[in-house]
C-alpha cells in the first residue's frame, strides 16, 4: 500500500506550523487484486463447497482423496503443488527476497450426531455454507488458494517466495501436518499468515496448552468378594481400583483449574469469545468394564489452555508433583504421565514489519483500523512462533459458526473478505 504526504498551513500565534497528514494513495493493482476476487464470488463458493463435500474427519484420519483434489485445484492455478504425507504444498514467487507462508488445515474434527443438514452437504442457504470444516479451517484453505491464483492470474512481480500449505493433523496436534513440513524443510518463511480464528481481527497473541494423558494400571477382580480394601484387610486377591485413584487424581486439577481460572488476560478479545482465562478441559475418560469386577485401568485425557501472559512449563511442574506425592502415599499406585503437546503462549511484535501490513490490509478491507487480540484456543501457530516465524492469525470463525458442534456453517461474505485478506498481504509484504 503507497502513501503520499499533504501539507497543511495552519497560522498559530507569529509562528506556522506544518501538520503531515497521511492520505491514501489508491494502488491500481490493489483495486484489481480486490476487483478481481469479487468476479470470482462464483467461484470461491462452488470450490468451497466441494471442499466440504469431501470427508476429512480426523480421526479416522482418510485424507488421500481431499489431498488430491486440494492438489488439482493447486495444479489448475499454476502453484507447482506437492503432497508429502497428504499434506499439500504449492508456491510463487522466487527465491529472491522474503518468505511468506500462507497455512489453513484440511482435517476436521468428527461430524458426530445432531445434524439439521447433511455434515457434507456444502449447502448455501442464505448466505452461509453449512457443512463440517465449513468455517474451520476449510475456509482458510479455499481462501489460501483463491488469493494465490489472483496473484498468479494478474501476474502480479512478487519480490520473494509465497509457500501455500494446505496440512493436516491440526486437530490431533499438527505433529504429522505443520511440524512435520517445518522440520522437514519443505515450508519455510519469515512470516506467517495462519487461519484457524476468529474473523474480523488479527491475532497477535496466543494462549500456550499441554495436552496430558494420565494412565492409572490397577488389579481387576470381584468387586464384591476381592475389592479394594485398605490394610490389614488385604490379601494378594485383593483389587487395585484405577478410577478410585484417578478420582483423586481428578479432584486435584479441579482445585487447579480454580486456580488457573483467577487468572485474567489483559490483552483484548474478539467480540463474542468471552473466554480470558488460564482452564483445564477434562475431555475424556476411559475405565473399568462391568458393575461386578474391580476395573484394572483408566484413561483420562485433558487439555491445560493458559493466557499469554502464563508460562506452562511451572503448571506442568506442580503436576508432576503431585503425582509424585501421590506416589508416596500410595505404594499400590502405578501411573504414567504422558504429554505430547506442550508450548508456550505467543506475542507477536506489534512493530514487526509483518505486523504492520497485517494491520493495514485488515484495514484496508474492513474500512477501520482494528487492533490485535487474544485467541487462546490451540492451534498449529506455535509451530511457527517457535521457530522465530512471524506469525499473525486471521480467519472465518464467529461465536455463532457452531465450530466443533452440529450444522457447523461459514458466512459468504467472510469467505470472500479472507480471500482479500490473503491476497493482499501477500502482495504488500512480498513486493
Amino acid at each position: 500500500m503507497k502513501w503520499k504526504s499533504a501539507s497543511i498551513k495552519i497560522f498559530i500565534g507569529d509562528e506556522y506550523k506544518y501538520l503531515q497528514k497521511m492520505v491514501i494513495k489508491t494502488d491500481k493493482q490493489e483495486k484489481e487484486l480486490l476487483e478481481k476476487i469479487e468476479n470470482l464470488r462464483i467461484d470461491v463458493i462452488k470450490f468451497h463447497q466441494e471442499l466440504v463435500q469431501i470427508p476429512s474427519e480426523n480421526p479416522p484420519s482418510k485424507y488421500k482423496e481431499i489431498s488430491r483434489f486440494t492438489e488439482a485445484k493447486m495444479k489448475e492455478f499454476g502453484l507447482s503443488p506437492k503432497i508429502k504425507r497428504n499434506n499439500v504444498v504449492g508456491s510463487l514467487g522466487n527465491e529472491h527476497g522474503k518468505s511468506l507462508i500462507f497455512y489453513g488445515h484440511l482435517d476436521t474434527v468428527e461430524a458426530f450426531k445432531g445434524w439439521g443438514k447433511d455434515p457434507f452437504g456444502g449447502e448455501l442457504v442464505d448466505n452461509k455454507i453449512f457443512g463440517r470444516g465449513s468455517s474451520d479451517d476449510k475456509s482458510c484453505v479455499t481462501a489460501e488458494l483463491f488469493a494465490a491464483k489472483v496473484l498468479k492470474d494478474l501476474t502480479i512481480d512478487l519480490q520473494g517466495k509465497l509457500n501455500v500449505a494446505a496440512v493436516i493433523d491440526e486437530e490431533t496436534g499438527g505433529l504429522r501436518g505443520a511440524e512435520y513440513l517445518l522440520d522437514s524443510g519443505i515450508i519455510e518463511g519469515d512470516a506467517c499468515l495462519l487461519g484457524d480464528a476468529p474473523a474480523g481481527n488479527p491475532i497477535g497473541y496466543t494462549g500456550g496448552a499441554i495436552f496430558v494423558t494420565f494412565t492409572i494400571n490397577g488389579k481387576q477382580a470381584h468387586g464384591m468378594n476381592h475389592p479394594d480394601v485398605p490394610e490389614p484387610y488385604r490379601d494378594e486377591h485383593s483389587g487395585i481400583n484405577a478410577i478410585q485413584r484417578m478420582a483423586k487424581l481428578m479432584n486435584y486439577l479441579l482445585e487447579l483449574k480454580k486456580d488457573l481460572n483467577k487468572n485474567v488476560t489483559k490483552y483484548p478479545f474478539p467480540p463474542g469469545f468471552p473466554s480470558k482465562i488460564s482452564d483445564i478441559n477434562l475431555a475424556e475418560i476411559h475405565g473399568g468394564n462391568k458393575i461386578s469386577i474391580v476395573p484394572g485401568k483408566c484413561y483420562l485425557h485433558c487439555s491445560i489452555n493458559t493466557i499469554p501472559e502464563q508460562k506452562v512449563e511451572p503448571i506442568k511442574e506442580q503436576i508432576m508433583e503431585y503425582i509424585e506425592q501421590m506416589k508416596r502415599d500410595d505404594p499400590l499406585l502405578d501411573i504414567t504421565v504422558q504429554m505430547p503437546i506442550v508450548f508456550d503462549p505467543g506475542i507477536i511484535d506489534e512493530d514487526c514489519e509483518f505486523a504492520n501490513t497485517v494491520q493495514e490490509i485488515v484495514k484496508t478491507v474492513y474500512g477501520e483500523a482494528r487492533e490485535f487480540v487474544t485467541f487462546i484456543p490451540t492451534t498449529d501457530a506455535h509451530w511457527f512462533q517457535e521457530r522465530g516465524i512471524d506469525t499473525i492469525l486471521i480467519g472465518s470463525i464467529r461465536p455463532e459458526n457452531k465450530v466443533h458442534a452440529e450444522d457447523e456453517f461459514v458466512y459468504v461474505d467472510d469467505l470472500i473478505d479472507l480471500v482479500k485478506i490473503y491476497a493482499l498481504t501477500a502482495y504488500n509484504y512480498l513486493k
